[in-house]
This record gives structure tokens, sequence and C-alpha cells, in this order.
């Protein structure tokens, strides 16, 4: 009897340990995120940027320069006063005051609205660096699902058919089109609630066509795993 009632009990113990009684499956599938940076608008801004630094620079240096002047002709208007002879430095000096003035007055024009104009282009960076775009759409061209969002996106999540070991998407943008291409490889995971899910890892960008894109980063150090692997697309 005894022996019986211990069978049982390991019988209860083994059918509580088993990891997918009760088990069910999701249908929904892995994914991964794309982000999409445009470095040539970034790199318009920053020449923009850098010829305001330039302009304020030469003029702070041109003010400087005449206050310089002006002291300096103090000095010398002084010393006239009192008898000396300094004529021609007063000419030079007051020569030079005007073409700094000229010089001064030209950047200060070349940087009229600067300020405001920088404050904006710093904030335009700033958007463009969070990813956020409107693209055409992206279409899963193994399934010939089109993803298409109304709105500006930061993130672009798309599917890693949960029954293949590749998928290629057809991303278009203001009327122009490249095609991903990404191998992975599926695995099964119990989570919490004891639900397999679907995953995907060694997710590994194969090829791109590079009609806009220029170039894909990933931010993966090692395997990249569904859920976690962001591929920065650069155009």
């Amino acid at each position: 009897m005894v022996r019986i009632i211990q069978i049982f009990i390991l019988f209860l113990l083994i059918y509580a340990c088993d990891p997918c009684n009760d088990c069910t499956s999701t249908f929904f599938e892995p994914t991964v995120t794309l982000v999409f940076i445009n470095q040539d608008s970034i790199q318009n801004l920053d020449d923009s940027l850098a010829v305001f630094a330039f302009n304020d620079s030469v003029l702070t240096a041109n003010i400087d320069s005449l206050d310089n002047l002006r002291d300096s002709l103090q000095i010398v208007l002084d010393s006239i006063a009192n008898g000396g002879s300094l004529t021609q430095e007063q000419n030079d000096l007051e020569g030079w005051i005007v073409d700094r003035q000229v010089d001064s007055a030209f950047y200060a024009t070349l940087n009229q609205d600067a300020d405001s104009l920088s404050a904006i282009f710093n904030l335009t960076k700033t958007i463009i660096n969070s990813g956020l775009i409107q693209l055409d759409s992206i279409e899963v061209l193994t399934t010939g699902t089109s993803l298409i969002s109304e709105d500006s996106t930061v993130n672009w999540n798309i599917p890693l058919a949960f029954d293949g070991s590749f998928n290629q998407y057809e991303v278009t943008l203001e009327g122009v089109s490249d095609v991903l291409t990404f191998s992975y490889d599926n695995f099964q995971e119990v989570d919490q609630e004891r639900t397999v899910l679907i995953r995907a890892a060694n997710i590994e960008l194969v090829s791109f066509t590079n009609n806009f894109i220029d170039s894909v980063r990933t931010s993966c150090e090692e395997t990249c795993f569904d859920d976690e692997a962001t591929f920065t697309v650069y155009f």
C-alpha cells in the first residue's frame, strides 16, 4: 500500500512539473524593429549651423577689434590734445575703425535671425535623430502584407514569419523603394503564463538594395533576438 502511495505521489509531481501541460500556442509572430534616420538632412543642418557659428565668431572678433581700435583712438586723441604729434596714427585708426564697422555690419546681416534659426535647426535634428518619419509603406514580400501608418512613427515593428527562416521587406519612402532581407532561426519558449511563444534568434540582415538606403546598423552586440533587436536604417 505504501509503495502504491509513493508511485501516486511521484506521478503527481511529474504531472505538476510538466512545463507544457495546458500550454497554448500563440498566434503572434516574432518581430524586429526598424528605425529610419535621414542622415543627409542632418548633414545639411550641421552645415548650416556651422556657417552660423563661423559668422558669429567673426562678428564677435570684429566687435572686439573695433572696441580695441576705439580705445587706441581715444588714447591718440588725448595725446594730440596734450600737444602730441600723432595725426597720422589718428588717421590710420579712424580708417581701420571704418573698415571694422563695415565688416561688423556685413556679418551682422549674415547672422540675422541666426539664434532663432539655430534653435529650429537643432530641434529638427533632434526629431530626425529620434527616427520619427512617415513612410509610404513596408510590404512583407513573402506574404504580401502591407504595413502602413497614417502618422509619423519612430519604431516600425515588422513581423518575422514563424513558419519560415527568412523574410523580405520592401520599404517605400516618397515613392522610392528598397528591399531588405532578414534571416533568423525560430524557437519555442514558454512564458510565465505557460503559453508557448514562437520566437526568433540569430536575426541578421542578409542584404539590402540601396535606391535610397545608404547603410544599416544593428543594436545587437552578439545574438539578435526578436523584441530586442533594432536595425537603424540610414538614408
